[in-house]
């Protein structure tokens, strides 16, 4: 800082010395104040470049994490939803033991045994049920979709963090593979074309042969929509939606009832031809070349006759004690495979509950570095501001005595 030179008046030196000390101060009484008012350490890249870099990652990945915490409580309530249906049938299961025990006592006559055959019907019916019913948005959990393909659930900040739950079987007592195979069932459906925008669908029809991946559909009203992408080539797009709008599982192949499912199927329907869903429905459509989409609704109805057998599908039908004693033995089996869908749903849920814990606290910690770096030390920041307002009183004190300072040499005139 240049010294003062009271002789010198053209240029105050003491004046501008004391004016730059000023504007210091204000500035940085100003970064105080304006940290003070906004919490922030960093209001402008200006104030720590390096910092704000950072703290700006690490924000993000605090926000995913939170995202991710939140994934991790839907992925458990969907586990829930599962456990409950799975314990619906553990519950009817024992049920059916029971009753079975009662059956295979030669207290029972042959019009006991027949009503009590009447009440497994009716549980298998309900297994069936609840099977269809054990579903999180429009996807069924316990119907064998999710045995061999996985739920995927996003459960942390980064892409690759997901956590996968798979290996839950088929439980329904008669529809699909590798079921309980508790019953077989006759069953019949029909299918009437509803609102046919465009003509687009020339008929519907049932299908005898379900694929092994999907069960049969139940009564109700569904929708075909399909997007025509072009005149030509296998990229019209063909999906099946329930009432609510949510999208079904349909087989991925056309001709049989086969193979892999999907959302959509991808077929030419320039000039028509027939689609297997693989649920029990099929639908001819007309030819289809004009580009963009169109739907129509289709009314379902399903019904079905109930045989509940003594060895499951290859048995006997009931109706002896010895035939009720198989059935004992049998329902111990699907007891076990039951128990087993319940062990794995229980062991995924206390994965997904320590996942949630380490996801929590690397979300507070990640938390804390971003508070370190961007919030600012409320307590500093206001001792600065108090000490800013007082150097800023006395710089100002001590410009108004430079600007006097030059006043002295008049006296060397008079």
């Amino acid at each position: 800082m240049a010294n003062q030179d009271v002789t010198r008046i053209a240029s105050n030196i003491g004046a501008l010395n004391s004016l730059w000390a000023l504007s210091t101060v204000n500035k940085k009484l100003g970064v105080a104040q304006s940290r003070l008012s906004t919490g922030k350490r960093i209001n402008s890249a200006a104030d720590d470049p390096a910092g704000l870099t950072i703290a700006t990652k690490l924000n993000s990945r605090s926000q995913g994490l939170q995202v991710a915490l939140s994934n991790i409580g839907d992925a458990k309530n969907l586990l829930a939803v599962a456990e409950a249906g799975v314990g619906r049938i553990t519950d009817i299961l024992v049920q059916m033991k029971n009753k079975a025990s009662q059956a295979a006592s030669d207290t029972m006559g042959t019009s006991e045994r027949e009503a009590i055959k009447e009440q497994l019907v009716a549980y298998v019916g309900q297994i069936d049920d609840i099977v269809a019913q054990t579903a999180w948005n429009g996807n069924k959990l316990i119907d064998g979709s999710y045995l061999n393909t996985a739920l995927s659930f996003q459960t942390g900040a980064d892409a690759a963090d997901v956590t996968n739950v798979n290996g839950l079987a088929n439980l329904a007592a008669t529809t699909g593979a590798g079921n309980l195979g508790l019953a077989t069932k006759t069953s019949t459906a029909t299918a009437t074309i509803g609102q046919n925008i465009g003509g687009m669908l020339s008929s519907v029809d049932t299908y005898a042969t379900i694929n092994a991946n999907l069960s049969q559909l139940g009564t109700g009203t569904y929708t075909v929509r399909v997007t025509v992408n072009s005149g030509t080539g296998t990229d019209d797009k063909i999906e099946l939606l329930d009432s609510a709008g949510n999208v079904l599982n349909i087989a991925q192949t056309v001709t049989d009832g086969t193979g892999t499912v999907a959302k959509s199927v991808m077929a030419d329907l320039s000039a028509g031809g027939t689609i297997n869903f693989g649920n029990g429905l099929t639908a001819t459509f007309s030819n289809l070349t004009a580009e963009g989409t169109a739907t129509s609704t289709i009314s379902y109805a399903a019904t079905g006759t109930y045989d509940v057998m003594s060895r499951g599908n290859t048995g006997s039908a009931l109706g002896s004690a010895a035939s009720y004693r198989e059935l004992m033995t049998t329902l111990e089996g699907k007891l076990d495979i039951v128990n087993s869908v319940m062990a794995k749903i229980g062991a995924f849920t206390g994965r997904l509950e320590f996942k949630e814990d380490q996801v929590s606290a690397a979300q507070i910690n990640v938390e804390a570095s971003y508070n370190r770096i961007m919030n600012a030390n409320m307590a500093e920041e206001q001792v600065n501001s108090s000490k800013f307002q007082i150097l800023q009183q006395t710089a100002i004190a001590m410009l108004a005595q430079a600007n006097q300072a030059p006043a002295s040499l008049l006296t060397l005139f008079q």
